[in-house]
């Protein structure tokens, strides 16, 4: 939500109410900002944006109105779900093989997705070396879950790759 974030020159603070994961706590991420990233400008213009089209509060990532406005509580109560101005799941994933395969780095048939990216974050993680407590942290997974390393930790070398040169003929 827009109210739970705090920009500072170098870093975004996000606050996170309770989830299912972390009952009875109260968390704040801080997002470091990289000159590669600019998250921090980015965040800053996007606000920006939503101010002068009168949000100020609600969702900070919003479903967009056929006219390409973002949608507002009061304009999607008039056709939406009781989701709201908010983005369902499958729009994130969407707009993620979008964006993917607009930029060129997909250089192969395997698509990339949103769950991908979470998996692909596990992966170089555990890679370099990281613990389950460190992987846990960073995935915000449960304190001993072992998810992270059964599901999301996904090697290379045992991802199945698309080869269309081989024969299911036997």
């Amino acid at each position: 939500m827009i109210e739970d974030l705090k920009d500072m020159d170098d870093r975004i603070f996000v606050w996170l109410a309770e989830d299912k994961t972390h009952k009875g706590e109260v968390q704040t991420i801080i997002l470091k900002d990289r000159p590669d990233l600019q998250l921090v400008r980015r965040m800053r213009a996007w606000l920006g944006y939503l101010a002068s089209v009168g949000v100020t509060a609600g969702p900070v990532f919003r479903h967009l109105l056929k006219n390409g406005l973002p949608a507002t509580e009061e304009t999607r109560a008039k056709t939406a779900t009781t989701r709201g101005a908010h983005l369902r799941g499958h729009v994130v994933n969407e707009r993620v093989k979008h964006w993917f395969a607009a930029s060129g780095l997909v250089s192969d048939s395997r698509p990339v997705t949103s769950h991908g990216l979470r998996a692909e974050g596990a992966t170089d993680l555990a890679e370099a070396g990281a613990t389950d407590q460190e992987l846990e942290e960073a995935g915000r997974w449960a304190k001993g879950s072992t998810i992270p390393r059964k599901v999301y930790v996904r090697p290379f070398d045992k991802v199945p790759v698309h080869n269309p040169s081989r024969s299911n003929t036997g």
